[in-house]
C-alpha cells in the first residue's frame, strides 16, 4: 500500500502536468498566438512581414497585428480544410510536391550564386561597348500601334509577311477576322531584350514589326526616336548587373547539363525528348 509520500509526490506530478498543459494554452515568448491548439510564432509573423511593403509612416505595432490577424483568418481555413481531408486529396499532394521542388530548387540556385563572382571591370566595359543599345547610344522609341488578341493559330499571322505600312496589317487582321485597337507606346532600348533593341533599331522608316505586349499581341512602327543619357557609374552598375547574371545562367545552366548527363532516366512512350517538339512550339 501507498503511503502519504507516494500520493504527495503523484499528486505533485498530475499538477505539474496539468500546469504544463495550461501554459501551452497561453501564447509567450516566441508564440504570438495559438489557435485550436496550433502556435503562430514570431518567426512566422515576420516571414509574413517581409512580402508586405511597409511605408516610413505605417504604424509597424498595428501592421504586426492586421498581419496576424490574417495569418489566424489562414489557419483557420487550413484547419477546416484538413478536417474534411483536403491535405490527402491528390490535387493537394501533387501542388504540395511542386512547391516543396520550387523551393528547394531556389534555395540551390542560391547556393550556386554564391560561387558566381562579381565581374571584372574590364568585362564590364566590354559588355558596355558591345551593347550601344542599351548604354552610349540608348534611345526612347515613340511607336503607333494595333493591339490585338492573339490567334489559336499563329500561323494565320503570316499574312503579315509582305506588308509594309500600319494601315495595310489593319487592313489585313481584318481580312483574318482579328479585330485591333490602334494606339500610341514608347519602348526604352535600354531596357529591352538586345537582341529584340537590335532588330528594332535597324527597321526601315515606317516599316511594321510584330511585338509581344502583356499577353497581347502588336503591330507597331517607330514613329520617332528620343536619345537617353545615362551617366557612366549607372552604365557600369546595369553592366555589371548584367554580366553577373549572364555568368549565373551559364553556371546555372552547366551544372543542369551535367546533372542530365550523369542521371538514370526513363520516359514512358511518348513523352522523351524530340527536337520536332520543340520546333513545332517555337512556331
Amino acid at each position: 500500500m501507498m503511503g502519504f509520500p507516494g500520493l504527495l509526490r503523484c499528486g505533485a506530478h498530475a499538477a505539474s502536468f496539468l500546469l504544463l498543459a495550461a501554459c501551452h494554452n497561453e501564447p509567450k515568448g516566441q508564440v504570438v498566438a495559438i489557435v485550436n491548439g496550433t502556435e503562430i510564432t514570431s518567426q512566422q509573423l515576420a516571414a509574413e512581414l517581409q512580402n508586405v511593403p511597409v511605408p516610413d509612416t505605417v504604424d509597424r505595432a498595428v501592421l504586426r497585428k492586421l498581419v496576424l490577424s490574417d495569418v489566424i483568418d489562414r489557419e483557420l481555413q487550413v484547419q477546416e480544410a484538413r478536417k474534411r481531408g483536403f491535405d490527402k486529396s491528390p490535387e493537394y499532394l501533387a501542388r504540395k510536391k511542386r512547391a516543396e521542388e520550387q523551393l528547394l530548387a531556389e534555395i540551390y540556385g542560391h547556393t550556386v550564386a554564391q560561387t558566381v563572382f562579381a565581374p571584372e571591370p574590364r568585362g564590364i566595359q566590354d559588355y558596355i561597348d558591345s551593347h550601344p543599345l542599351q548604354f552610349a547610344k540608348r534611345q526612347r522609341l515613340l511607336m503607333e500601334e494595333l493591339s490585338f488578341d492573339p490567334p489559336r493559330d499563329r500561323r494565320r499571322l503570316a499574312i503579315l509577311a509582305d506588308i509594309h505600312s500600319l494601315d495595310a496589317s489593319a487592313a489585313a487582321l481584318q481580312s483574318i477576322g482579328i479585330s485591333s485597337v490602334r494606339g500610341r507606346a514608347a519602348i526604352d532600348t535600354g531596357l529591352t531584350d538586345p537582341a529584340l533593341a537590335l532588330q528594332l533599331d535597324r527597321l526601315p522608316p515606317g516599316e511594321p514589326i510584330l511585338l509581344p505586349q502583356n499577353g497581347k499581341l502588336a503591330v507597331a512602327v517607330v514613329t520617332a526616336r528620343e536619345p537617353i543619357t545615362i551617366s557612366d557609374n549607372d552604365m557600369k552598375v546595369a553592366a555589371a548587373r548584367a554580366v553577373r547574371a549572364a555568368d549565373l545562367l551559364r553556371e546555372s545552366q552547366a551544372r543542369i547539363a551535367d546533372a542530365r548527363s550523369a542521371a538514370d532516366i526513363h520516359y514512358e512512350p511518348g513523352f522523351g525528348p524530340n527536337k520536332a517538339d520543340r520546333t513545332h512550339l517555337v512556331k
